[in-house]
């Protein structure tokens, strides 16, 4: 689902609306391809986001509060200097494409007023934010791309802007009945759904789908094969759906399939998705936020948490050879008896061994048919030396599974201390998360701790708190840090624990403050337990819960590691729909 040219008129009626003569009075670079800006009109202030991140580029009024660097990119501090304090003038989308000009007017170093244009292009992995000035030179951008990256469009400072290539594509606000047949001429069998958004700028192929459904034509039919009155309905339903763009008449909502996943959203109405889940909204930027915040925040953490797992995978595969190998050092250990046998019967008989004989047959009078065994020699040494040299086999397989056992223990915690941190990772939601995450890693041998300068201490992350429907405190710790600390100092004894059994996840608490807790509670806190764990995507998860004072840490247990006794089990199906319909107090 991409943010159309449809979308895009949306947000850009709204602005018009909210930020025309507005001053801009704060300039962030909250990420290295993000920026928001504080805006003050008409007695309020607005948070307007504006990102070209390559898989949700989008402009919307945001309400999340995000860390700021300590440092400013530089790209920012050319904001500053540039537009801050100035003006929004007006905003416009150039030929109904997927670009938005924000124009700005603001005073020189001399206090004399220039005009300024910052642009957004959301346009996937090409999104880029890019400033010019009145004669159209880019004093900077978010994105530099070169020669080397691009031999169609430059976009580096001091060069002059220049937009993408429209790719031949009309402008859909100035469409005609006699260009839309003239473009279903020579088309061979491409779909008409294709035919339809290769046609015209910022049209999305769900829009074009949209069109075709509301003519009543298959939109996978080759275009050489519709008849004239298809045509006709196809330009009718394309020519309604325009005229409500003229008149700003906008449907801003998202649809949902039967599990609660977003499927579509959209400015406008969408029949083809009448039989689903709609949740419609206010304003587009309300749905972009909704929409876009949690999968936006999910890339981000992967990329900047990146490195961790790569490092945490080689710290598994290791601990996984070692487990094989300690494995295998136990199956040769378990045929150590032989070896004392052997030595036991060559001892009794060592009188009766030739001297450089390779093989002695005899009896085993160690088993109950006392059969013929033939026990394999060293001839360059004396009988007694073999026997000798058996027991020595005989005690150091004895030594081996000793160790191997004491080893498989330490492994067998490693991986599931290990399991834990994999699992900490889908619980991670900001920035703080991270360096608390970074932190465990360091702690715990598995990352060197970083040289950097000294920074503002980040605020101490807190876990995530949520209200059950009966009104009772649940707490979710969102790493082992979290989890020994909710469960081990601030649970009280008679609040309830609950954890996946036998499944990495994290401490779910409630509080009870000594009343009883409905079984509702005991199942929303449950759901909670197995969606943050490693058991988010299955279904019918065991979640074991019992009184926090049955609950304590062994001595020497890694973060987050408890035993527990005296609990019962519920089984439950951590659907995100169920987890969102429980009151989350951020």
């Amino acid at each position: 689902m991409a943010l159309d040219g449809i979308v895009l008129s949306n947000i850009v009626s709204d602005f018009k609306e909210y930020f025309i003569g507005g001053r801009i009075l704060k300039i962030y670079q909250t990420e290295k391809d993000e920026i928001v800006m504080g805006i003050r009109n008409k007695g309020s202030n607005y948070k307007l986001l504006l990102t070209a991140h390559s898989n949700y580029p989008r402009a919307h009024i945001t309400e999340q509060d995000k860390d700021n660097p300590q440092s400013p990119p530089m790209f920012c501090m050319l904001l500053r200097k540039h537009i801050s304090g100035g003006r929004i003038t007006n905003i416009v989308q150039p030929n109904f494409e997927r670009i938005m000009e924000i124009h700005i007017e603001s005073p020189n170093d001399f206090g004399d007023l220039t005009s300024k244009r910052l642009i957004i292009e959301i346009m996937g992995r090409h999104s880029n934010i890019i400033l010019v000035d009145e004669d159209t030179t880019i004093l900077d951008s978010i994105k530099h791309i070169g020669k080397l990256q691009s031999s169609v469009r430059e976009v580096m400072p001091g060069t002059s802007y220049v937009y993408p290539p429209s790719q031949d594509k009309y402008d859909p606000m100035f469409r005609t009945y006699d260009q839309f047949l003239a473009a279903f001429e020579d088309v061979s069998s491409m779909r008409v759904q294709r035919r339809l958004f290769t046609l015209y700028s910022g049209m999305s192929p769900l829009v074009a789908s949209e069109i075709c459904h509301r003519a009543n034509v298959d939109d996978t039919k080759p275009s050489d094969e519709i008849t004239d009155k298809e045509k006709e309905a196809l330009y009718n339903s394309l020519d309604e759906i325009y005229k409500d763009i003229e008149k700003e008449d906008y449907y801003p909502a998202i649809y949902k399939d039967e599990t609660g996943k977003a499927v579509a959203f959209s400015s406008i109405q969408l029949h083809s998705y009448n039989v689903l889940e709609k949740n419609e909204f206010d304003n587009i930027s309300a749905l972009l936020e909704d929409y876009y915040y949690d999968q936006s925040q999910s890339s981000r953490i992967e990329q900047k948490t990146a490195n961790m797992e790569r490092i945490l995978k080689v710290h598994h595969k290791r601990a996984v050879e070692k487990k094989e190998i300690q494995l295998n050092a136990l199956k040769e250990s378990s045929q150590r008896d032989k070896y004392k046998v052997w030595g036991e019967l060559l001892t009794a008989n060592v009188h009766s061994i030739p001297s450089k004989q390779d093989s002695f047959t005899t009896i085993n009078y160690y088993e109950e048919d006392m059969p013929e065994i033939t026990i394999p020699l060293d001839p360059s040494k004396s009988p007694i030396e073999n026997a000798q040299n058996y027991f020595k086999i005989y005690n150091k397989h004895k030594r081996t599974e000793v160790a191997a056992k004491k080893l498989l223990r330490v492994i067998k915690r490693d991986l599931i201390y290990l399991d834990s941190l994999f699992s900490t990772l889908d619980t991670l939601e900001d920035e703080n998360d991270i360096e608390e995450f970074r932190s465990e890693l360091v702690d715990s041998g598995y990352l060197k701790a970083k040289r950097v300068k000294k920074q503002r201490r980040p605020k101490k992350p807190k876990p995530l708190h949520f209200i059950s429907s009966d009104g009772f405190d649940m707490y979710v710790g969102k790493n082992n840090a979290q989890n020994d600390l909710l469960t081990l100092k601030t649970a009280a004894r008679h609040d309830i624990w609950l954890h996946t059994k036998d499944i990495p996840g994290s401490h779910v608490i409630i509080k009870t403050n000594r009343q009883e807790v409905p079984e509702t509670t005991i199942e929303e806190a449950a759901i909670l337990a197995a969606y943050y764990s490693k058991a988010k995507g299955s279904s019918n998860v065991p979640i074991d819960y019992v009184e926090r004072r049955h609950v304590r840490k062994p001595n020497g247990a890694k973060p987050g590691m408890v035993i527990y006794d005296s609990n019962k089990t519920i089984y439950v199906t951590p659907e995100k729909r169920l987890v969102d319909k429980i009151g989350r107090n951020k």
